[in-house]
C-alpha cells in the first residue's frame, strides 16, 4: 500500500526539482521568435526580436552604406564592466561531449550597445595609388642548369606539402588540425576546419587544383555562427580563417565568390568584438547570445598584437565588398595607438600588454544619504578629546561613518598601461609582432594613401635600432643582429630600463619586414641592418644538434656592437653569475690542507684525554684494591677465631674496573667519541660548474640559456630568407633556406605528415604530435616560394598578411 507520509520528503524535493527546471528553461531560450527585454541597457520599454540565424553556408543580408540609418539607441551611462582582465587561449580546445546530442546554441545578430553613426564611419582611402619603389630584385634569366636544381628542390618540398595534405584529407578532414604521429585530430581554433582554411591558397600555388576545388566546396558547409568554444579569438581567427578565405580569393583571381560570401559571413560574426564605448575589440570574444545581449567594455590588459594585427585582413574586406564599416573598425585602433605611440614609457613603441578598456576609474563619490549620516571628520586636535567623550558617555557615540563606496566611476582615455603595472615589456617578438609587421603592409595595401603608417613604422624603427637590437657575442665573431626584449622598470616613479638579449623564433619575421621597410620607404642603411637580423636567425639553425633553431633562447650581448670579438672568460662568466662564490682550485687546496691539520689536531687532543681518563680509572682500581685487602685481613683473623672458611671478596659492582677494548681513543671508560671537526661541501669550481651546465643543459656555444626548446614548425625563420633573396636576387639565401628545410624534414617527418618536436638540442628529439596549420600554409608555401619563379607571387602585386596569406594590392 502506498503511503504518503512516508514518501512525503522526496514528494517535495521532487516538486521543487520540477519547478526549478521549468523557471530555468523559461528564462534561457534565446531561439529566433523570442523577445528579449533590454530595459537598463538601452532604455525602458526598448525590446526587440532578433533576426533569425542564417543557415550554415548561407550568407546573411547586411545593409549597405547608403541604406537608410538605424536609429542608435541610446546605451545606458554606466555599461557593465568586466572588472578582471580579458583572459583567453588562443589555442584552445573544449572536451568532446562523447555521443551525447546537444542542440548547438548558434550566434544571433543583435543590434549594437554602440553604434558608429553613418556619417561618423571611417572610410577607406579613395585617389589614385601612389608610387611606390620596387621590392623585388630585378632578376636576370637562370641557366638550364640552375633551372633544374631549383625544379628539383621544388619538387621535395611540394612532395612534403602532399604528403601533409594528404594526412589532414585522410585522418582529420574538417578539422582544425592533424595530430600527425597517432592519425588523430585537435580543434583548438572553434572547430571550423582551420587547416582546411589556411591552406588554401597553398593547393592554388602548388597547382593542386582539384584539392583546392574540393577544399573551397567544403568551406561552404563550414557554420561561422556557432562553435564547441565559448569564446572566439579574435586575432587567431582573423588571420587564419578570414585572410584565409580572402587569399584564397584573391589568388585564385577573385572568380569564386563562396569565398568572399564566408569571409564576410564570419566577419559579421567577428564585427560584435567590437561593440564597445570606445570600439576597441574585446580579443577574446563571448560569441552567444547571453553575453552579447548585454554591454561590455574592451579588456583592461588586453595582447598588443591581439588588439592591433586586424588591419589588413579588414581592410581587404572592405576594398573587396565596399563596405566601409569594416575599415572603420580598425582605423579606430590605429588611431588610439598613433596617440598613445610617444606617451608610453619607451617613447616611440608600444610595450606587450595594455589597458585597452577606455575607462580610467575613479573612486564614485558618496551618495546625499551617505552624506547625511556622515559624521564631520575631526581636526587632528579633536582626535583625542572626542574619543574621551565617546568612552565616558557610551551614548553619545555618534554613527558609524558608511563603508567607502566600491563602485567607480569611468573616466574616458585612450590606451594605456594596465593598472599596478611593475614592469612593461616593448619588444619585437611574441605578443607584440605582428603590430609592426601591418604598418608598412597596411601602407601597400592601401596604396600609399595614409601616410599614417609610414609615420608610425619609422618612429617605431628609431627606437627598434637603438633600444631593441643587439649583437650577439660568437665563436665565429658573426657580424649578425638579435631583436631583444626591453624591460622599464617603475619604481618610486622612476623608471630603469634594461635590455634582456632574448632570441625568439618569433622575432625572426623582423628581418623581412626590416627588408622591406628599407625599400618602400627609402631607408637603405636598414637593408643592411635586415641581412644581419636574418642571418642572425640562420645562424642560431647553424648552431643546435639538429639544426633547427629554438623556440627561445638567451645570448652574451656585445658591448660594441661594432667590434666584437669572441671572450671565452665572458661567455664562461656569463654562464655562471655566481661564479664569485665558487672555490678556485687553489682556494679548494688551501681548504684541504686546513681540514687536515683540524683533523689531525682533533685526533691528537682526543689520544691526550683517552690517556688520561685511562690513568684516573687505573689509580681508582689501585685504591680499590688496596682497601679491599684491608677488610679481608681483618675478615680473616675473625674466622680464624671462629674456625670459619675464607670466602673470596667480591668487590661492589661501581668499583669493578670495565674491560677496554682495543680502540684506545672511542671506547674508553666515561669518554665519548669526539666531535668531528665540520667539513665544507666540495662543490665545483668556475670552470667545472661551466663545463657541467654546458655539458648537461647541450649549450650551442654562444649561447647563455635556452628557455624554451621546442620547434613547433614555424615559418618566421624561412619567411625572412624568402624576402631577403626576393629583395636582393643573392642565391646564397636559397642555400641557407635549403638546409634550413632538410634539417626539418630529417627530424619532423612522421609516417603520415610533420610533427613538431620537443627538443631541438637532442640528437633524435621526441615527437610531440601536434601539427598547426601555418605548417601548411606558411612554412612550407615560403620554402616553396623560394625556390618558384620569382614572378610567382610577386612582391610587388600581393602583400601576404601575417599567416603568409596574398592580398592583391591596388597598384598592382
Amino acid at each position: 500500500m502506498f503511503r504518503v507520509r512516508r514518501y512525503r520528503i522526496f514528494l517535495i524535493f521532487a516538486l521543487f526539482t520540477v519547478l526549478a527546471l521549468y523557471q530555468f528553461t523559461k528564462q534561457r531560450h534565446w531561439d529566433g521568435g523570442s523577445k528579449l527585454s533590454l530595459d537598463g541597457i538601452r532604455g525602458v520599454g526598448n525590446t526587440f526580436s532578433p533576426p533569425t540565424s542564417p543557415a550554415p553556408g548561407q550568407s546573411q543580408e547586411h545593409e549597405g552604406p547608403g541604406e537608410e540609418e538605424q536609429k542608435p539607441l541610446a546605451p545606458d551611462p554606466t555599461p557593465v564592466v568586466d572588472e578582471v582582465e580579458e583572459v583567453g587561449q588562443g589555442r584552445l580546445e573544449p572536451p568532446t561531449l562523447g555521443d551525447v546530442s546537444v542542440e548547438p546554441t548558434h550566434w544571433t545578430q543583435l543590434p549594437e550597445h554602440f553604434p558608429v553613426p553613418s556619417e561618423s564611419i571611417v572610410d577607406l582611402p579613395t585617389g589614385k595609388p601612389k608610387a611606390i619603389p620596387r621590392i623585388q630584385y630585378a632578376f636576370e634569366p637562370e641557366s638550364v642548369e640552375a633551372r633544374e636544381d631549383r625544379e628539383g628542390k621544388l619538387e621535395a618540398i611540394k612532395a612534403s606539402f602532399t604528403r601533409a595534405w594528404g594526412g589532414y584529407k585522410r585522418f582529420a578532414w574538417l578539422q582544425d588540425e592533424l595530430s600527425p604521429v597517432s592519425a588523430g585530430f585537435r580543434n583548438p581554433f572553434c572547430g571550423w576546419a582551420a587547416t582546411l582554411v589556411d591552406a588554401l591558397d597553398t593547393l592554388w600555388i602548388m597547382g593542386l587544383d582539384d584539392d583546392f576545388d574540393r577544399a573551397v566546396e567544403a568551406v561552404g558547409g563550414i557554420d561561422f555562427t556557432t562553435s564547441l568554444r565559448d569564446d572566439i579569438p579574435l586575432f587567431e581567427t582573423t588571420i587564419r580563417y578570414l585572410g584565409g578565405m580572402l587569399g584564397a580569393y584573391d589568388i585564385s583571381g577573385g572568380n569564386r565568390t563562396l569565398l568572399l560570401t564566408k569571409a564576410e559571413e564570419l566577419a559579421e560574426v567577428l564585427m560584435g568584438a567590437f561593440d564597445t564605448p570606445n570600439r576597441m575589440p574585446r580579443t577574446f570574444y563571448k560569441w552567444k547570445p547571453a553575453f552579447t545581449s548585454q554591454p561590455h567594455r574592451a579588456g583592461s590588459k588586453v595582447v598588443l598584437a591581439e588588439l592591433g594585427s586586424l588591419s589588413v585582413e579588414f581592410t581587404r574586406l572592405a576594398q573587396l565588398t565596399g563596405r566601409s564599416k569594416y575599415y572603420d573598425a580598425i582605423a579606430r585602433i590605429t588611431d588610439a595607438l598613433e596617440i598613445w605611440q610617444d606617451e608610453t614609457a619607451l617613447p616611440g613603441m608600444w610595450p606587450m600588454d595594455l589597458d585597452a578598456s577606455g575607462c580610467n576609474k575613479e573612486p564614485r563619490p558618496p551618495s546625499s544619504a551617505q552624506q547625511k549620516f556622515a559624521p564631520p571628520a575631526p581636526e587632528k586636535r579633536q582626535l583625542v578629546d572626542a574619543t574621551l567623550a565617546q568612552v565616558a558617555d557610551p551614548i553619545a557615540v555618534r554613527p558609524p561613518a558608511p563603508a567607502a563606496s566600491k563602485e567607480s566611476t569611468c573616466v574616458p582615455r585612450g590606451l594605456a598601461s594596465p593598472s599596478f603595472t611593475p614592469m612593461e615589456i616593448f619588444s619585437l617578438g611574441g605578443r607584440a609582432d605582428s603590430v609592426f609587421e601591418y604598418l608598412p603592409k597596411e601602407y601597400l595595401l592601401l596604396g600609399g594613401l595614409n601616410a599614417q603608417y609610414k609615420t608610425m613604422y619609422e618612429k617605431a624603427m628609431v627606437v627598434t635600432k637603438e633600444k631593441i637590437l643587439f649583437r650577439p657575442m660568437t665563436p665565429n665573431n658573426s657580424d649578425i643582429l638579435f631583436a631583444g626584449n626591453y624591460h622599464v622598470l617603475h619604481s618610486k616613479g622612476k623608471g630603469e630600463a634594461k635590455l634582456e638579449p632574448e632570441a625568439s623564433h618569433l622575432a625572426c619575421f623582423v628581418g623581412g619586414m626590416l627588408a622591406v621597410g628599407a625599400k618602400i620607404f627609402g631607408r637603405p642603411d636598414e637593408l643592411e641592418l635586415a641581412r644581419k637580423v636574418t642571418d642572425g636567425c640562420v645562424w642560431a639553425y647553424e648552431s643546435t644538434q639538429t639544426g633547427i633553431m629554438p623556440e627561445v633562447f638567451h645570448a652574451v650581448p656585445c658591448a660594441d656592437a661594432t667590434a666584437c670579438a669572441w671572450n671565452e672568460t665572458l661567455y664562461h662568466e656569463a654562464l655562471d653569475p655566481h661564479r664569485v662564490h665558487r672555490p678556485t682550485a687553489a682556494s679548494r687546496q688551501a681548504a684541504r690542507a686546513e681540514e687536515a691539520r683540524l683533523a689531525a689536531a682533533s685526533q691528537s687532543a682526543a689520544v691526550a684525554k683517552a690517556e688520561s681518563v685511562r690513568a684516573a680509572a687505573a689509580a681508582a682500581s689501585t685504591e680499590t684494591a688496596s682497601a679491599a685487602g684491608d677488610e679481608d685481613q681483618v675478615e680473616a683473623q675473625a674466622h680464624v677465631r671462629e674456625d670459619k672458611p675464607i670466602l673470596p671478596r667480591t668487590p661492589p659492582p661501581s668499583k669493578v674496573a670495565q674491560p677496554q677494548a682495543d680502540d684506545d681513543t672511542d671506547s674508553q671508560v666515561g669518554l665519548k667519541p669526539p666531535t668531528p671537526a665540520f667539513t665544507p661541501v666540495d662543490g665545483p669550481t668556475h670552470e667545472e660548474y661551466v663545463a657541467s651546465r654546458i655539458a648537461e643543459e647541450r649549450l650551442p656555444p654562444g649561447f647563455r640559456s635556452i628557455a624554451d626548446r621546442v620547434y613547433i614548425l614555424r615559418p618566421e625563420a624561412i619567411e625572412s630568407v624568402f624576402i631577403m633573396y626576393r629583395v636582393t636576387g643573392d642565391e646564397a639565401w636559397r642555400e641557407k633556406g635549403w638546409d634550413m628545410f632538410r634539417a626539418i624534414q630529417r627530424h619532423t617527418r612522421t609516417q603520415y605528415a610533420n610533427s613538431a618536436i620537443m627538443d631541438v638540442t637532442s640528437a633524435a628529439p621526441l615527437q610531440s604530435d601536434a601539427m598547426e596549420s601555418f605548417w601548411l600554409a606558411e612554412t612550407l608555401k615560403y620554402f616553396y616560394l623560394l625556390f618558384s619563379d620569382p614572378g610567382v607571387l610577386s612582391l610587388d602585386e600581393y602583400v601576404l598578411n601575417t599567416e603568409a596569406h596574398p592580398f592583391r594590392r591596388p597598384d598592382a
